[in-house]
């Protein structure tokens, strides 16, 4: 039994700061099931809400954002369409560059709660703006400010997920993942059931990294770090920029932490890994792709880079274990693990380091912010009509 695993048997009251973030993370790969359920209930009717080929717009965010980084590549090859990434915070700002006049669109909104400033002002904005884009919802929270203002229009489609994906902690989790598994099955709508067994590697993959590998994370959550640069290619890149900023918000910024793709990082961001800097390297299974990656894990190792290498993968060839310090193998029997799902698997763990390194700084991991500088909720945020 994992020391994580023993953390949350724990009776609430032997867990305060840190239950419900513990348990948000460890309900995941059920709460995965729920999603696909929802997915199956109401395939028919998504389906016929995208049946037009507008472009889709992924809106959200912080976290929310990352979604749709974290899917948009995935989407755009099954959906066979374009699918860009505009965050609410853009489209607040600068909605005349985030819209083009003569082109159709269908924006796909994600929001855990639908309840912050910008969430509600984007949606707005665009619907008096161009009424004519159409809207997706897909949110966390089923009272939420934004899931009544599309319903109230009429014209949006709004998917709720399960109550349970509405995360009581300050940093997203499970509302992530579940967020992105629902934006990834608008792809599948035609072969819901392929899914369904691929999910089944994704959710293996989960457990083993909550049960067998929670000691391993613990073990690097008590390193003497004060950085971490997290590193991925495509959809995992997207991870992989929502694992870096678990760790900075659960570590109220105690970790400064950086993220990029492994070719993007040769240009500049690698000066960032100085000696007390732990790299988090995602590495795709993909062959072509996984020698980009494990050539700039060469280099790291021949520079001697970085205080410590955890490589997540999901099978561990003699490279990963001769480039990296740690290896984390999600599926080590060889079961397909596919790329395009492991945002949900790999954030996982990361979920679980940041949780691990929260805890090892004296932090509680459900409101890590003692002065108050971030809340679950965005706050403070003045919405301007002009």
């Amino acid at each position: 039994m994992s020391s994580f695993t023993d953390l949350i048997a724990l009776p609430e009251e032997r867990l305060v700061g840190s239950w419900h973030t513990a348990h948000e993370i460890a309900q995941q790969p059920a709460v995965w099931i729920k999603v696909l359920d929802l997915l199956e209930t109401r395939a028919r009717e998504i389906a016929a809400f995208l049946r037009d080929d507008t472009a889709l717009i992924l809106s959200g965010a912080g976290s929310s954002d990352y979604v749709g980084r974290s899917v948009a590549g995935s989407m755009r090859r099954r959906l066979g369409r374009e699918v860009v990434v505009v965050p609410t915070t853009s489209t607040v700002t600068h909605p005349d560059a985030c819209l083009r006049a003569a082109q159709r669109y269908t924006m796909v909104h994600f929001a855990r709660s639908g309840d912050s400033p910008e969430s509600l002002a984007a949606y707005r904005l665009v619907r008096r703006t161009r009424p004519d884009v159409r809207h997706l919802v897909i949110t966390c929270n089923g009272s939420g400010a934004l899931r009544k203002a599309a319903e109230a229009d009429g014209t949006a489609l709004v998917l709720v997920l399960p109550p349970e994906t509405n995360d009581r902690s300050l940093a997203m989790t499970s509302s992530f993942t579940s967020m992105a598994l629902c934006a990834l099955g608008l792809g599948w709508l035609g072969s819901l059931e392929d899914l369904r067994l691929m999910m089944g590697a994704v959710c293996a993959a989960a457990d083993r990294t909550i049960g067998e590998l929670g000691s391993l994370l613990m073990r690097l959550g008590e390193l003497d770090f004060t950085r971490a640069f997290y590193l991925g290619s495509d959809g995992l890149q997207g991870a992989m920029d929502e694992g870096a900023l678990k760790m900075l918000e659960m570590t109220a910024g105690q970790i400064i932490t950086s993220s990029n793709s492994y070719l993007g990082a040769r240009h500049g961001p690698q000066v960032f890994i100085d000696g007390r800097c732990l790299v988090v390297a995602c590495l795709a299974s993909e062959p072509r792709v996984r020698r980009y990656e494990l050539d700039l894990l060469r280099e790291l190792r021949r520079k001697k880079m970085g205080k410590e290498v955890l490589a997540v993968t999901a099978t561990a060839d003699p490279a990963a274990r001769e480039l990296a310090d740690t290896v984390l193998e999600l599926a080590p029997s060889g079961g397909k693990l596919a790329d395009e799902l492991r945002v949900l698997s790999d954030v996982v763990a990361c979920q679980l380091l940041a949780f691990c390194k929260s805890r090892a700084c004296g932090l509680e991991p459900d409101a890590p912010s003692p002065g108050g500088i971030i809340s679950r909720v965005v706050q403070g945020v003045t919405i301007y009509d002009a």
